[in-house]
């Protein structure tokens, strides 16, 4: 009789063991990509869910390619929360400041082509000035065809860090993630 309780027991919390173990790499698909330099560094690392996978990218690398590299490495990874300084035709990441210009000379975007397996990863950026207009909109068209990414921003909003953050703008039309902090 004891040794049947502890059978069921044993049986129990492996049970609990295996659904715990699931709900923690169905959490994995996700990663927060963070600018060092980015203004709101601390309030996003304050307020990101508990167990997020952040990546931060360095003042002295090339962004793409350190995210190209994390990407290989962990292939389960669905969908990307770039929070980086940006104005209405450029968002700064790592040692590069990214216009339509510097975006056409950026040979690490193609790179990223490579690692499309049937479904476009799905890049949400942070940011209330570039999907505010037109030329921020063409630079994230140009971004999103080079990297067969499927950027999504918000085209319209006062604060990232909102409830309300709503991502209204895609690339490639395709359904998107909700917001890191919803």
């Amino acid at each position: 009789m004891k040794n049947q309780v502890n059978r069921k027991s044993s049986s129990f919390f492996f049970v609990l063991f295996i659904l715990f173990m699931i709900k923690a790499t169905a959490q994995s698909d996700e990663l927060i990509i963070i600018d060092s330099n980015y203004s709101q560094k601390q309030q996003v690392l304050n307020n990101k869910p508990a167990g997020s996978m952040v990546l931060e990218i360095g003042s002295e690398e090339n962004a793409w390619k350190v995210i190209r590299n994390y990407l290989e490495q962990n292939q389960s990874i669905e969908a990307l929360h770039l929070f980086a300084n940006a104005n209405y035709n450029s968002i700064a990441l790592g040692s590069n400041l990214y216009d339509s210009e510097a975006i056409d000379q950026e040979f690490e975007l193609s790179m990223l082509e490579g690692l499309y397996q049937g479904t476009n990863l799905q890049l949400l950026i942070y940011d209330c000035n570039l999907g505010s207009n037109a030329e921020g909109l063409a630079l994230l068209k140009k971004i999103s065809e080079r990297s067969y990414f499927n950027i999504a921003i918000p085209t319209n909003c006062s604060s990232v860090m909102g409830n309300d953050l709503v991502f209204d703008h895609t690339t490639l039309n395709q359904p998107i993630k909700n917001s890191i902090f919803q």
